[in-house]
């Protein structure tokens, strides 16, 4: 996702905006994110159902959003491949592939 937007495809483009904070415990030229810490979905947006629109909780959203619960990264992460709409995925686990993904950080 070179933009750094997530495209919801419900017609709202999420940009990843959130705050940096620069620690001696990460090794220079990485980055770390507290996974699930802010949603664009699960409650967060409104969403249409059968014609009725569910109202959604600004308390889960993520930053990008205009929300205060963080921001959650998996818009950054690499596409598999094969699934083409998810992140890489391990084999072994099913679990998401954080370590295979490189972002550029840019201040704004």
């Amino acid at each position: 996702n070179p933009e750094g937007v997530w495209d919801l495809a419900n017609g709202t483009k999420v940009p990843m905006i959130g705050s940096v904070h620069v620690t001696e415990g990460i090794r220079p030229g990485v980055i770390s994110f507290a996974l699930g810490y802010g949603h664009w979905a699960y409650g967060a947006t409104d969403i249409a159902i059968d014609g009725q629109v569910v109202k959604g909780d600004e308390r889960r959203r993520a930053t990008g959003l205009g929300g205060v619960a963080g921001i959650h990264a998996n818009a950054a992460m690499r596409v598999d491949p094969y699934l083409k709409n998810t992140c890489l995925v391990d084999v072994y686990g099913g679990s998401a592939v954080f370590y295979d993904t490189k972002v550029k950080v840019i201040k704004v």
